[in-house]
């Protein structure tokens, strides 16, 4: 379980002995040097450490010893957190893949335990769950004022359904920019625009007006001709909602919607087997109730987008409505009554 949850790494080997008398030695040496009488200066050339490094460890060493010489990490001793909600915090991650800012914000808002991002950084990597990571470069971001003010449509596909014989689907999707609200999504057959248009038409009746639709230059929300326009087009300037178009190249000017994308991804289309266009549709469909409810989104301050998008307030407290976690919800209940 520790491998898998890993996603490829490998089994933790506790190196910590070894490290730690490295690190006793490296600043007994430095004080060493200090007391043979180098200048401050050159002892943490030498050793690349800093001043006020140098003198703390000196303060210590004077009351403690080489047993001050070592790192104190409160937050790692087994008192911290109960084990019955360390054994939550794993089973989750091992579930979900959720790194340590999600699970502490679940476990938060479900008022399961007040756990920082810290505290479950440090639990995963004592116990070999975490995965390694590399800083991105955010791209230019921006976010409308309020709901509906400016919506993100795409469309995605093929997706391939079942084996034999081969068929394959398109999802379409609206995400509004100030909430992440998923406005609808829907499996279609074929890239054709009337499906779509009648989407856009259902969500405009049940969602209100947006004043402005972002999408890239695909079809059929762009004509091939540039002096005509494309039938969404004509539907867009009937319910006068500005088009605004992406540019080429350019998938991050799109991005909330794209990141949607891979979000379903992960947590739907990777985790069911798909065997028809009805299913895809029900499946998406089920996931849209989630995402709209009862998950978490980190870009809008852990917040459900229901909540920004008509304040309709949180109130799970337990896993049961996190499909993921379904069908060990009532163990981890258990688990978390337990303290």
């Amino acid at each position: 379980m520790l491998f898998v949850a890993t996603q490829g790494g490998r089994p933790p080997v506790d190196p910590l002995p070894d490290r730690r008398a490295a690190v006793v030695r490296r600043r007994r040496q430095a004080l060493r040097l200090w007391d043979e009488g180098r200048s401050v200066s050159e002892v943490c050339t030498v050793m690349g450490c800093g001043r006020a490094s140098l003198f703390r460890w000196r303060e210590r060493f004077a009351a403690d010893g080489l047993a001050g010489l070592l790192d104190r990490y409160r937050s790692v001793r087994e008192s911290d957190l109960p084990p019955e909600i360390e054994r939550l915090v794993l089973t989750v991650r091992m579930l979900t893949y959720w790194n340590s800012q999600r699970i502490a914000a679940e476990l938060r808002r479900r008022e399961i335990w007040p756990l920082s991002n810290g505290h479950v950084a440090r639990l995963l990597c004592r116990f070999g769950t975490h995965r390694s990571s590399f800083q991105r470069v955010p791209g230019p971001r921006y976010e409308r004022a309020a709901a509906n003010e400016l919506w993100h449509t795409d469309l995605k596909g093929p997706f391939y359904l079942g084996a034999r014989p081969r068929r394959s689907c398109h999802f379409i999707a609206l995400v509004d920019d100030f909430s992440r609200f998923l406005l609808g999504i829907h499996a279609l057959p074929t890239k054709e625009a009337l499906p779509i248009i009648e989407f856009l038409e259902q969500a405009v009746e049940l969602c209100g007006t947006p004043l402005a639709l972002m999408s890239d230059n695909g079809t059929p929300f762009v004509a091939i001709v540039r002096t005509m326009l494309s039938r969404f087009q004509r539907t867009l300037e009937d319910l006068q909602v500005r088009q605004i178009r992406t540019q080429i190249d350019t998938p991050w000017t799109n991005g909330k919607i794209e990141a949607f994308w891979a979000t379903l991804q992960a947590e739907v289309l990777d985790r069911q087997q798909i065997g028809d266009l009805a299913a895809a549709d029900a499946a998406v469909s089920a996931y849209a109730g989630y995402y709209n409810y009862h998950r978490l989104h980190g870009e809008i301050g852990w917040h459900t987008p229901a909540e920004r998008f008509n304040g309709t307030p949180f109130t799970d407290r337990g896993f049961e409505n996190i499909p993921a976690l379904a069908g060990v919800a009532q163990l981890l209940s258990e688990l978390a009554a337990a303290t």
